[in-house]
């Protein structure tokens, strides 16, 4: 992810050296997640996905929070978050000419 996608982030959780972070894409969303490491000077991705639309993008907030975790009270805690943020749906693009 480039410095501006991770600038325009619209949903970021951090939970000590763990995060979870959403942006938009040209065609969707994007999902990362993963640990900081070196007190946060740099990030190792545990997984990245994009989704085209918000319920896959939410799905994918509660699972990274679980597989980094293992903590039901924090996904929910989380999910939560996420559902405030008040994120609105992308309008879908038209997929490309195929080559």
């Amino acid at each position: 992810m480039s410095a501006a996608t991770a600038d325009r982030s619209v949903f970021t959780w951090k939970d000590f050296s763990r995060f979870v972070q959403v942006a938009p894409v040209e065609r969707g969303w994007l999902v990362l997640w993963g640990h900081y490491r070196e007190g946060g000077r740099s990030r190792e991705l545990a997984g990245q996905r994009t989704y085209v639309d918000l319920g896959g993008v939410r799905r994918r907030v509660a699972d990274s929070v679980f597989e980094l975790t293992k903590r039901p009270e924090l996904v929910a805690e989380t999910t939560a978050q996420f559902d405030r943020a008040s994120i609105t749906e992308r309008p879908r693009q038209p997929l490309p000419d195929p080559l």
